[in-house]
């Protein structure tokens, strides 16, 4: 009975040792970068499940990796649509004004983001062809509510929502990876 008790406490030993040298929280690294991706981005799909995950745990690194190198931001100029119609921005990837300066500022400002409504919608034509270069992109639209709030007070407590329909135009990048190249912002 001592040497089966010896053997298991020594097994358990070994297992806790093993175990308490990986991280079971740490996401698994794929493919030769260091990105550690939430969900594999196999298709769009999952490219929006890791944008979402980003954005409510203001993630700079995984959002980062849902863009295209070629990625660009549409949003509509609410103030002048009144007055000339729509007039629709871009916002490239990166920069000084880049998309991904201004979501890191987006990120260390509010201390609590919410994406509560998050309803991704596959269109019955769901490719479009980019005019420049003839590239097929998939589209998805997402119907959404985004919750922003300064909870520290950093920001005297700002509490800012947003409602509306995003459409987001996907393609597979050059490491076999899906990611955004367009996002058109159709929020109010």
């Amino acid at each position: 009975m001592k040497k089966l008790l010896l053997k298991f406490s020594f097994l358990f030993l070994i297992l806790a040792f093993f175990l308490n040298c990986q991280n079971p929280f740490a996401p698994p690294v794929i493919g030769p970068g260091t990105f550690k991706p939430i969900a594999r981005q196999t298709s769009p799909d999952s490219v929006l499940y890791n944008f979402k995950y980003a954005y409510e745990y203001r993630d700079l690194v995984v959002y980062e990796n849902c863009l295209d190198k070629d990625f660009i931001f549409f949003y509509k100029d609410q103030d002048q649509a009144s007055q000339t119609g729509e007039v629709w921005w871009p916002v490239y990837r990166d920069g000084k004004s880049g998309d991904i300066y201004r979501t890191n500022w987006l990120f260390r400002v509010f201390d609590d983001i919410r994406l509560d409504t998050w309803i991704i919608i596959v269109p019955a034509d769901s490719t479009e062809v980019d005019t420049l270069t003839q590239e097929v992109w998939k589209v998805r639209n997402v119907n959404f509510h985004l919750s922003l709030r300064d909870m520290n007070g950093d920001y005297n407590y700002e509490h800012l929502e947003a409602s509306g329909f995003a459409r987001f135009l996907f393609k597979k990048s050059e490491d076999g990876w899906w990611r955004i190249v367009r996002w058109y912002d159709r929020s109010i």
